[in-house]
Formats: structure tokens, sequence, C-alpha cells
């Protein structure tokens, strides 16, 4: 079987990267990387500005990593004097990285349909339910995000919901090779403003929500925003998906004419002249709820075995996608019915015995911790407990929100360290604490590991436990240190250490 064209060719030269960027000579590049740790020998590395430091700064690592040469981005710095190493200036490279990304693995993107999720909540269920989706319809598809990238089997990533410009399109080439025909990415704000998704080539894009976050980096809401709409602006996809369940997301529709196809849960919802998926009922269950849809491909129910009002948002905008795609409504509903939630999204720690239910989920905004709870107390024949901190050097107006989520919603709130990383522990669950009516009902241990074991042993067999905030992620970063640590698995562990002990009592 014959190679396409662009994998036989393994070293595209310096001057082919840098075509139209700057003038640069012939010399063969074995690889391109704009991060200092992963420049190689014969590489191009690409030296930007960075929030605290400027690729510059790394030169002499990179030259004994043996790399062929630096371009550098002449905007923001002045090149160094007298080093060995071939020094091209680019202006504005920061904004280039995508393009010659693209070039060095042979526009990736290109070669399958990118649908690219944005919004502050739900991006990682969405993008994991479309790659699901398509997949049980014998579609290949890859996922992007939060979790990591593959096919079929996540590796795991840096933690970046957004790789790098560079780290993206290398994801894309490895998706491209092992046959994926799409891809289903999560774009954060941060990789918006920051170019990240530059170059890339985007079948779909889709907007799921607006509540606050990282207004630390964004400034406002309003900056925040913006940032979300540039990836319906920047590309120029087959087809715009808007949830327009928030004022945003009715703005953000507006802006897009009549191809945009937009997406409620709000039952009665009138249709205009826009592409439309409304939900007309849903009936929660055990499991999760089933769903009455009215759309302009038709009506239908979907049995989603999810919990949680917002797994009904995440649905409908994936239902939205699938008929999109030209998938019938018949198989779409199916597919739907037979997902499964991403590991740390509501996800349920297995137990046998009488034992409490304990939920995993990333919530780590006021508007998460209150879908969370409001979907778990339908589920929930006891007291409904919450167990929950706030990330350090991160968003601290939001600290006191989530308390008030917490307390207004949960019958019993548990505080505690979540990543606190440069900031002190305590301070952070102050400011959680000021945002209480009733601090007396609240218990506080500092130490995350501690906080799950004491709030699965105090749980009824009957009462329902959300560890909230840390998700999937199997480290704590605690000041300097990044220590090994997995809600899910210190959840485990209590939950059998409490069947031992029914077993030697009984």
């Amino acid at each position: 079987m014959s190679m396409p064209a662009e994998r036989l060719k393994l070293s595209p030269t310096l001057a082919e990267l840098l075509h139209g960027l700057a003038d640069a000579p012939a010399i063969p590049v074995s690889g391109i990387a704009s991060d200092s740790r992963q420049a190689g020998r014969g590489d191009l590395f690409l030296a930007c500005a960075g929030e605290n430091h400027h690729g510059l700064d790394y030169v002499d690592d990179v030259i004994r990593a043996g790399a062929a040469a630096i371009a550098w981005d002449s905007t923001t710095a002045t090149a160094p004097a007298d080093t060995d190493i071939l020094m091209i200036s680019v202006d504005d490279l920061s904004k280039r990285l995508g393009e010659i990304a693209n070039r060095f693995y042979g526009y990736p993107s290109k070669a399958m349909h990118v649908f690219g999720v944005t919004g502050t909540n739900g991006k990682t269920t969405v993008a994991w339910l479309i790659a699901q989706c398509l997949q049980r319809l014998g579609r290949v598809c890859g996922y992007v995000g939060t979790l990591g990238s593959g096919v079929g089997e996540i590796e795991a990533g840096d933690g970046m919901t957004t790789p790098a410009a560079v780290e993206l399109h290398e994801r894309f080439a490895e998706l491209r090779d092992q046959g994926a025909e799409c891809a289903a990415i999560e774009v954060s704000s941060h990789a918006l403003a920051q170019n990240r998704v530059d170059g890339v080539f985007f079948d779909s894009v889709l907007f799921t929500n607006l509540s606050r976050d990282h207004l630390d980096y964004h400034g406002d809401m309003k900056s925040y925003a913006e940032s979300k709409a540039l990836l319906f602006q920047a590309c120029n996809p087959r087809h715009r998906i808007v949830s327009i369940d928030s004022e945003f997301g009715v703005e953000l529709a507006n802006r897009y004419g009549p191809e945009v196809v937009v997406v409620s849960t709000d039952v009665d919802r009138v249709p205009d002249a826009k592409p439309y998926v409304f939900v007309r009922s849903v009936d929660a269950n055990e499991s999760g709820s089933k769903i009455g849809v009215c759309s302009s491909w038709g009506d239908r129910d979907v049995l989603l075995p999810l919990p949680g009002a917002f797994n009904v948002e995440n649905a409908v905008i994936v239902l939205a996608l699938l008929l999109t795609q030209g998938v019938s409504m018949s198989d779409a509903c199916r597919c739907l019915s037979e997902v499964s939630a991403p590991p740390g999204r509501m996800q349920r720690v297995e137990s046998d015995g009488n034992l409490p239910a304990v939920y995993v989920d990333y919530a780590h905004t006021p508007a998460a911790i209150e879908a969370a709870l409001l979907a778990l107390r339908a589920h929930c024949r006891g007291k409904l407990w919450c167990v929950f901190g706030c990330g350090g050097d991160r968003d601290a107006g939001k600290r006191p929100l989530m308390g008030h989520a917490a307390e207004q919603l949960a019958d019993r709130i548990v505080i505690t360290n979540d990543n606190p990383r440069g900031e002190q522990p305590d301070a952070i669950i102050s400011a959680i604490v000021s945002g209480l009516k009733n601090a007396d009902d609240v218990t506080i241990i500092a130490d995350r590991a501690a906080a799950i074991a004491w709030t699965i042993a105090a749980a009824a067999p009957t009462d329902a436990v959300l560890l909230a905030g840390k998700g999937h992620e199997n480290y704590q970063l605690i000041g300097d240190q990044r220590l090994s640590f997995s809600d899910y698995d210190v959840a485990v562990a209590n939950l059998e250490l409490r069947a031992e002990v029914i077993g030697s009592s009984e």
C-alpha cells in the first residue's frame, strides 16, 4: 500500500517551514518544539514569550540538546549576541506557531473532521460523548482534551484542556496516523486567547454555556465571553452549534445568522428560522433521564444513562452535532442511550454492599457545583454531602460563591484542599467560609485524603457524597510539589475499608 506524500517526507527544511515568514537556509529539520525541555537534536526551537519567561531564556539548554536552529519572536525580545546556533527572527512568532506546526506535520487536521467544543462547563463530557457516539457508528474518532488524547484508549496529557499549538498539531498527526476520520477537541478560553488552535481546520464548533471562571486571567466576564467567541469567528467551520440556554449563547447565535444550529433545554422554547434541537420533557430516573426532543430533524425520546440536568444539556448538543453530520435521528438516539461518563465527570465510585453512593466530579466553579449537587439530589434517598476546596493561584472571587452554592444545595459540606499551589491553604479555606451564612455547620479538614476518609465513614448507607473539584486528576499541587493523588482511588480504598468493618461486625 502506498503512503501519502506527506507521510514519506520525514525532514522538511527550515526554508520550507519559515517560507513567507523569514529568510532561512534549506537545512533539514528533524523536529519542532516551543518548550525547551522538548527540544532535541536537529530540531527547530520556537522561542516565544510566556507568562513568566521567554523562550530565549533557555538558549543554552536548547544548544546543549543539539537543536539545529532557533526562530525567535522579534516583537517580544532581543536576541542574545554571539550564540553558537543559527538564530532567525520572526515577527509575531507566537501567532505563527500553528502555521509552522501545520507545515511540519503535513496539515493533519485537514485530513479529519474536527469538532471544537468551548464553554465554561461541559467541554470534556461533550467531546467525550461525541467520540463515543461516532465510534459506535463505525467512524474512527479521536479525542483531545483535559483527559489526554487518543483513539479509543486515551493517553494522559499534561493536564491542559487544550495543548500548546505545536503539541496540538502533533496530537492531530498522531490521530491521523492512527486512522482517525474525525476528532473531538476541547477548546479553552486560554487556548483561544493564546492562539493555541491557530491553523486547525474545524468542521464544526460548539458552545455549551458561560458562567464565572478564569477571571484571574481574563479580568472580567465580557473579556472571558469574547475569548470563547473567537472559536466561532477565527475559523470558517461548516457548522456552528450553540446552546442558547445562557444569555451569551443567545447573543452568539444571533451573530452568525440563520445557519447556526441552536439547542436548548427550555421546554417552552419556540423555534425561529434557525435549525434547532429542543428539549420538550425530562423524566429523571435512578440511572439517568428520559428526554423528549423535538428538532428540525424530527422528534424522538432519548434514554440517557447519565445523571443530572447538565448531562441533558450535554446530550442535546451532542445530538445536534450528530444530526448535522448526517446521522439519522434513530441512530443518534441509540448511541446516546449507550454512552458512559468520562473519568471524573459525575463518575460513580464502584462499591459493593450497603454503602453510601460516592461520585467524583470535576466541578470547580459555582455553577458547576450547583449543577452537580442538583443532579445528585434526584438520586439521593438520604443526606447529600459535598467535599470540595478551591484551587490556589486562580480566580479568588469564586471561592465564597462556591461556598454559598454548596451550603444552599448540600445537607452537609466538608471543606478541604483542592490544589493550593503557591497559596496558603488556610487562606483559601477562609475565603470559602466567608461565603457561608452558618459556618458552624461546616466541617473543615484541610488534608484532602483525611476529609474523604472522614466523610465516607460518617455518611449513612442511604446518603450520597460528591467529591468535587479534581475529577480525573491523579495529582495534587501543594507548594512546589506535585503529589500523587486521586479522589477516585482514595474513595475506593475507604469504601473497601468500610465494607470490611461491616463484614467483620456481622
